[in-house]
């Protein structure tokens, strides 16, 4: 039956109550069906809200229950408040970030553009400009949102706004000089602890592929000793950093170089303007650690590099020679790393004789070298 007939017979019959159906609802001509369980529940609200999801709605003044078409006005939604939080150990972006999927509303400091933490804005933005599109960074979260997504935000906040964890970084950069290249600096290494600390590797041998081994925390201090006292053996940095838990702690132990950059024409004469940029060279090491439970990943960067002239064409702009390593590591509690593979081969000619001699006469030493970088590295929880 249709909506109508639908209304009075429930009015009538089960509810036997004074009623009142507006012209539109009565002009509606679609046919429905209704049924209810009166021992389940409440017809008067069951029908409340089957009137509602056909778009009607009821009020009742003055024990009259008046049937109407609802506008879409009266679908009210729900009255925002506002909930201000000031976090205790994170950053007020990385809470923001962190819990705004929960809820439907919007921080202040979220702009319709997200932006990495280095390209946020740290100052007010006009309204008009795009500068305030892009996400702000503030040091306090303001939400706008109900009342219900603000009892999430109160629970929550307060179990991820938790103090980070830091880390002690204690490390060890060995340029390593060996005689031939079937020799690399980490073998070196396993063989000087295996021997003088009675540390087992493996099954007695270092592998020729392995690159890495760990010892326990109690052998740090002796095995230093036992690397320290190899003349072969040359301590390029040993950087002592504390770190917190998702930052980057870095050391830098060179120069910065100047470098040719590009070139551009901004006067309307043509004439050129040579760019310069700065790049960092010498010896330079750096960590990120992120602190878990029972665990420590660990992202360390090692680079050993110098400048020197150009042989490539740019004459104006000198040729960098790098040697870098990264790797990525899961260390426990205190634990030490020793890795290798780092390797540079150098061959020198010497030629002596004497000068009013031909030259087919003189002597001739070729001297071939190599070098290899280890990296002895722990991680401590404070």
């Amino acid at each position: 039956m249709n909506v109508a007939q639908v209304i009075d017979l429930i009015y009538a019959d089960m509810l036997e109550g004074q009623y009142v159906i507006a012209p539109e609802v009565l002009a509606d001509t679609r046919v429905v069906s209704f049924r209810f369980d009166r021992t389940k529940g409440d017809i008067r609200e069951g029908m409340a809200d089957f009137l509602n999801s056909l778009g009607f709605a009821v009020v009742t003044k003055a024990g009259v229950d008046y049937v109407f078409k609802r506008k879409d006005d009266d679908v009210k939604s729900p009255k925002k408040q506002v909930f201000v939080y000031t976090p205790k150990y994170r950053t007020a972006d990385y809470l923001a970030r962190l819990v705004q999927p929960l809820v439907s509303g919007q921080f202040t400091m979220n702009r319709s553009i997200a932006a990495p933490a280095g390209s946020r804005a740290h100052s007010d933005a006009p309204l008009t400009s795009a500068a305030a599109m892009i996400d702000q960074s503030s040091d306090t979260m303001v939400f706008s949102g109900t009342e219900n997504e603000i009892a999430v935000l109160k629970s929550v906040l307060p179990q991820v706004d938790t103090k980070p964890g830091e880390v002690a970084i204690r490390a060890w950069v060995y340029e390593v000089s060996t005689e031939n290249d079937k020799t690399t600096g980490f073998q070196l290494a396993a063989s000087i602890l295996g021997g003088r600390l009675g540390i087992t590797l493996g099954a007695g041998t270092v592998d020729q592929n392995a690159n890495a081994l760990r010892i326990h925390t109690g052998f740090l201090d002796a095995a230093i000793a036992a690397l320290d006292s190899d003349s072969r053996f040359h301590v390029v940095t040993s950087p002592n950093l504390r770190v917190a838990s998702g930052k980057h702690g870095r050391l830098n132990v060179g120069q910065s170089v100047p470098v040719v950059g590009s070139v551009s024409y901004p006067a309307s004469n043509g004439s050129p303007v040579q760019s310069v940029a700065y790049e960092d060279a010498g010896v330079i090491f750096d960590v990120l650690p992120t602190v878990k439970d029972d665990v420590i990943d660990t992202d360390v960067t090692v680079e050993i590099s110098d400048f020197q002239r150009t042989s490539t064409g740019v004459n104006n702009s000198p040729t960098k020679n790098t040697r870098k390593s990264e790797t990525s590591m899961t260390l426990r509690d205190g634990e030490v790393v020793v890795m290798g593979g780092l390797s540079q081969g150098k061959d020198s000619t010497v030629r002596s004789g004497i000068r009013w001699l031909p030259s087919f006469m003189d002597g001739i030493n070729a001297v071939r070298g190599s070098s290899d970088i280890v990296l002895v590295l722990q991680v401590s929880k404070i």
